[in-house]
């Protein structure tokens, strides 16, 4: 078993296999264009695929009744040679309906004239139930198939019902061949009927799968893109409900950065420079925001929001950021260091948080943006544009939830706009109690 399957493996991968297999497809696909709908490609294939069928199937029948004795059957077989090749011949043309009713007509009037001048010795008549089945496959119409399928019937009645009435008016010598040979053209229509079927099922299954499977792919390109813009909890929401419910968060530290003198340098810079530039450290940014557990909110131009505690509550969002904000300074200290010793254009940063009530959430109807509002929004941006290059500004609030882990420098109370006098710190570095 398992040496039989090697050898029809090798088979379908042979030479002649390919060729015969590409001629196969080249005649059925006779007609059919690009622009033509799956419907009419699968009739039509069908159609060239029975006549084709039909056409090899004849000839071994001229070849076989070629003798004087059979010389009427030779003729026969012959005449439906050349129907079948008239019928691919328009579908070439593209006349496709004219092959679909030539071919139904001519299947009717041909086989019920056989069956009656010949008897029922070769029966010719069963071709009928096999052409009211194509009819069936390669029409569209209700009304057509039903008249077909009526047409094929009562034909197939007038021929059974010629043998009880009358004589052949023909006499078939070995008649037990050619109804041998009727059956066997019968059945081979029948398999192509079959097989047709089947091959449309498992195409359509392939299809439908690469479909799946490029859905699922462009699925997951859309909700990954999606939760690169919310939340997964906000993004969720806005799937199912088509809005999302603005959210508050009792405690949230919120962190603003940005970049020293950034309008004079990016005169000296073209665009595309500065771009990238902005790009190299906001991407850091980022990848320090995921480290921690911070939820990025936006960029304004050079400014950089980000705050911790939100979407999904936690302890440990004041140390969290304040840790992220000793990273991001140290990264732009580096940076700093290595771009003065190749004498190129360097930035420096400042930095502000704040820890307090915050609501969050999304709004508007385009252009979803994950957002937060509150005083607390406020004061963390006075802590940055209060603070100094290259230092973590913090306020009271902050650090009263992180002195235990954190070395921290009072800065006494600093005047802030708007907002008064706010008591400062500089945090210099982490210290790990545990």
């Amino acid at each position: 078993m398992f040496s039989s399957r090697i050898q029809f493996k090798n088979y379908k991968q042979s030479s002649l296999y390919r060729y015969a297999s590409g001629l196969w497809h080249t005649i059925i696909s006779l007609g059919i264009t690009d622009h033509m709908s799956d419907w009419d490609k699968k009739r039509i294939r069908l159609l060239n695929g029975i006549s084709t069928m039909g056409i090899l199937a004849l000839i071994v029948f001229c070849l076989s009744f070629i003798d004087e004795a059979h010389r009427l059957t030779f003729w026969e077989s012959f005449q439906g040679l050349v129907a079948y090749f008239f019928i691919l011949f328009l579908t070439y043309k593209r006349k496709y309906n004219a092959a679909c009713h030539f071919f139904n007509i001519y299947n009717v009037l041909s086989y019920s004239f056989q069956a009656i001048t010949h008897g029922s010795v070769d029966g010719v008549e069963y071709i009928l139930v096999t052409s009211s089945l194509a009819s069936m496959l390669i029409f569209r119409e209700t009304g057509i198939i039903i008249g077909y399928f009526i047409l094929n019937g009562l034909f197939f009645a007038l021929c059974k019902y010629s043998f009880t009435v009358m004589k052949p008016v023909l006499f078939m010598p070995n008649g037990e061949n050619v109804y041998t040979s009727n059956h066997i053209l019968m059945f081979i229509i029948l398999f192509l009927i079959v097989y047709y079927f089947k091959s449309e099922v498992i195409r359509q299954e392939k299809l439908l799968e690469t479909k799946n499977i490029s859905l699922a792919t462009e699925k997951q390109k859309s909700e990954t893109l999606l939760l690169n813009i919310l939340p997964a909890e906000t993004a969720e929401e806005l799937k199912q409900t088509g809005t999302a419910r603005s959210k508050s968060f009792s405690s949230v530290t919120v962190m603003f950065t940005d970049f020293k003198n950034f309008t004079s340098a990016s005169e000296k810079m073209s665009p595309e420079q500065l771009v990238t530039e902005i790009h190299n450290y906001f991407s850091f940014f980022d990848s320090v925001m995921d480290k921690y557990n911070i939820e990025k909110i936006k960029t304004i131009g050079d400014s950089y929001m980000c705050a911790g505690g939100i979407p999904e509550e936690n302890n440990s969002h004041p140390a969290d950021v304040v840790k992220a904000a000793l990273e991001i300074q140290h990264f732009i200290n580096q940076q700093k260091n290595e771009k003065q010793s190749l004498n190129e254009m360097f930035f420096e940063l400042r930095l502000g948080i704040h820890t307090g009530p915050v609501v969050a959430g999304i709004v508007g109807t385009k252009k979803f943006a994950y957002d937060i509002w509150g005083d607390t929004v406020n004061v963390a941006s006075r802590m940055e544009s209060s603070g100094e290059v290259g230092r973590v500004n913090i306020s009271g609030s902050t650090y009263d939830l992180i002195k235990e882990n954190f070395a921290c420098e009072y800065r006494g109370k600093i005047t802030a706009k708007n907002k008064g006098e706010i008591d400062m710190y500089f945090v210099n570095e982490y210290r790990d109690i545990n």
